[in-house]
C-alpha cells in the first residue's frame, strides 16, 4: 500500500512526544509513516475503505494496539452500513458487520495471533466480531440465506480455541474466550460437550488447573444437574451441584488425586465441591422449614463429608506405608494432609476431628517450611475455637 499516494489529500500528524522526550522510541520509517496518517484519519473520523486498509498496515506493524483495533471495527460497521444501504437493505435486525467481513477479519486476527496467542487485543477483537452474530440472532443469522446456526458458529470458534490450547493448554485468554462462547450460545449440548472437553484436557495433563476450573464452570453455569434432578440455587442465585452430582464430582476428583497425590488441582476441586454442599446445607431453609431441612439434607451432607474424610485417611495411610517400605522416600504428602485438615475443621463441634486436624498441622509445620507461618496460623484458629467451646460449657 502506497500510503502517501492513497492519502494524498490528508496531512499526516506526527507523534507528539513533547519538546524533550525522556526516552524516545526508535520507530521504523514504515511505522512512523503509517501511524502519522492513521492519526490524521482518526482525527477527522474517516471510516472508509482506505482507512480500514490503513489499519491493516498498522496492525501488522503492531498487533497489540487496542486503539487501532477499535477504529478498525468502527470502519467495518460503517462499510457494512454503506453496503446494506446500497443494496436497499434497511432491516434493523441485520448484523452491524456482515458475515463475509467477519470471516475475513477473524482469519486476519488468526494470522496475526499465530506468533503471540496471548495478545489480549486480538482475543477481544474476535469476541467483538462474534458478539453481533451470537447475540443478535435467534438460531439463524439475520439476512443470511445459509443454514448456519448459533451453535455452528460457536463450535467453529471453539475449534479455533482448541487449536490454540493445543499449543499452550494453560493460555488464560483462550480459556476465558472459550467460556464466553459457551455462555453466550448457552446451548445444552455445548455445556455437556465442555465437560467432556475438560475431561480430555485433564487426562492429557492432570496438573492443568485451567481444565479443572473449566469443568467446574461447565457443571455450575451450565446447570447440568438439572437433567437428572432439580438443581439447587444459593441465596445469591448461583447454581450449585445437586447432592448426587456432587458425590460424582467428588469421586472424580479423588480419583484424579490418586493419580498424583502431590497435584493440588484435584484436591482443590474436591474440597470446593464438598464445602459448597456444606455451606449450602447450613445457609438454606426458612424459619418454618429449617429444622426438617437440617434433619434431612444436613445429615446427608455430613455423612458425605465424613465418607470422604475416611477415604482420604485411607489414602494417607497407604501413602505413608508405601513410603516407609522404599529406600528413596518422597516423605509425607502435604497435599493429602492439607486436604484432610480442610475437611476436618469444617466440623467445628467435633473436638476429635479438630484435635486430629491439630496433629496434622503440626506435621505440616515441619514438612512444609515454605508455608510454616500459614500452618501455624491455622493451628491458632482451631485452638481458639476449642478454647471458646470449653469456655461456653463452663
Amino acid at each position: 500500500m502506497d500510503i502517501p499516494t492513497v492519502f494524498a489529500d490528508i496531512e499526516p500528524i506526527p507523534q507528539d512526544d513533547g519538546p524533550e522526550p525522556v526516552c524516545a522510541i526508535s520507530y521504523s520509517p514504515e511505522f512512523v509513516e503509517a501511524h502519522d496518517y492513521l492519526r490524521a484519519v482518526m482525527k477527522i473520523d474517516e471510516r472508509s475503505q482506505r482507512s480500514f486498509d490503513l489499519t491493516t498496515v498498522c496492525l501488522k506493524l503492531n498487533p497489540a494496539n487496542y486503539t487501532v483495533w477499535h477504529f478498525r471495527r468502527r470502519c467495518l460497521v460503517a462499510l457494512t452500513a454503506v453496503s446494506q444501504q446500497n443494496d436497499g437493505l434497511r432491516d434493523a435486525n441485520l448484523p452491524k458487520i456482515d458475515l463475509a467481513s467477519i470471516e475475513r477479519d477473524l482469519d486476519f486476527a488468526d494470522r496475526l495471533g499465530g506468533t503471540n496467542p496471548k495478545n489480549y487485543q486480538l482475543w477481544y477483537h474476535r469476541r467483538a466480531l462474534l458478539e453481533c452474530l451470537l447475540k443478535a440472532c435467534d438460531g439463524k443469522l439475520p439476512g443470511d440465506e445459509s443454514t448456519t446456526s448459533v451453535v455452528e458458529i460457536a463450535r467453529k470458534e471453539l475449534d479455533y480455541v482448541d487449536k490454540i490450547l493445543g499449543d499452550d493448554s494453560k493460555n488464560y485468554h483462550a480459556w476465558s474466550h472459550r467460556q464466553w462462547i459457551i455462555r453466550t450460545a448457552n446451548n445444552p449440548d455445548l455445556w455437556v460437550s465442555e465437560v467432556e472437553y475438560s475431561h480430555s484436557k485433564i487426562l492429557s495433563d492432570p496438573r492443568n488447573n485451567s481444565a479443572w476450573n473449566q469443568r467446574w464452570f461447565a457443571h455450575h453455569e451450565g446447570q447440568l444437574s438439572t437433567r437428572s434432578q432439580p438443581s439447587k440455587t444459593t441465596h445469591r442465585g448461583k447454581s450449585i451441584l445437586s447432592f448426587e452430582k456432587a458425590n460424582e464430582e467428588a469421586n472424580y476428583a479423588l480419583c484424579g488425586a490418586k493419580v498424583d497425590p502431590f497435584n493440588e488441582s484435584p484436591w482443590r476441586y474436591l474440597i470446593s465441591v464438598l464445602t459448597e454442599q456444606w455451606h449450602f446445607a447450613q445457609n438454606s431453609g426458612d424459619a418454618v422449614s429449617i429444622m426438617s431441612y437440617i434433619i434431612g439434607e444436613m445429615a446427608d451432607v455430613s455423612a458425605l463429608l465424613r465418607e470422604y474424610i475416611g477415604k482420604i485417611r485411607e489414602m494417607k495411610q497407604s501413602w505413608d506405608e508405601q513410603q516407609s517400605s522404599v529406600s528413596e522416600s518422597y516423605g509425607p504428602c502435604t497435599s493429602i494432609m492439607s486436604a484432610l485438615v480442610d475437611l476436618l475443621e469444617i466440623f467445628t463441634a467435633d473436638e476429635l476431628f479438630l484435635n486430629e486436624a491439630l496433629i496434622l498441622l503440626d506435621d505440616l509445620v515441619e514438612e512444609d517450611p515454605v508455608r510454616r507461618k500459614y500452618w501455624k496460623k491455622r493451628k491458632r484458629a482451631i485452638r481458639d475455637l476449642i478454647r471458646k467451646k470449653h469456655d461456653s460449657q463452663k
